[in-house]
């Protein structure tokens, strides 16, 4: 079973030892980049995604200032658990929470991936996320989910 824990100081160490296959170290940012930036963002929750009692994999989700929507910023999976599922499950859990969490006003999940990252592209999709066309952020391609 699957689910999202909070990273706190008892875990933080966990999440930063996760990794991804080194043919994915250029789609996302490493989870220590991300813990640093939480640090400069307001209404960002980073969570571990766990898998029974182990850390599994990373998130890191929240209210964007300038369209004040939610947006996924970090979603990965460690190599040593991928090709499992785990992925869509896990975004599955995100969108969850956001609903358990979410204001009325707030009407989209929006996330970015490399255009090259095929896999991400079609797991996105098949959670619900319709790529903008033409909309690309920092050379990636972003996708929204509406509630």
């Amino acid at each position: 079973m699957l689910y999202l824990k909070t990273i706190t100081k008892d875990n933080w160490l966990k999440a930063i030892s996760l990794r991804v296959r080194e043919d994915q170290v250029k789609f996302v940012a490493s989870n220590a980049v991300s813990l640093a930036q939480l640090n400069f963002l307001e209404n960002f929750h980073a969570k571990g995604i766990y898998h029974d009692d182990e850390m599994i994999g990373f998130t890191l989700y929240g209210i964007h200032e300038e369209d004040h929507e939610y947006w996924i910023y970090r979603m990965m999976i460690d190599q040593n658990h991928q090709e499992k599922g785990y992925g869509k499950q896990a975004i599955q859990l995100v969108i969850d929470d956001i609903r358990k969490i979410k204001e009325d006003h707030h009407q989209t999940i929006t996330l970015s991936y490399e255009p090259s990252n095929e896999h991400a592209k079609r797991i996105y999709e098949k959670m619900g996320f319709v790529e903008i066309d033409g909309l690309i952020l920092h050379g990636e391609q972003v996708a929204r989910f509406r509630f």
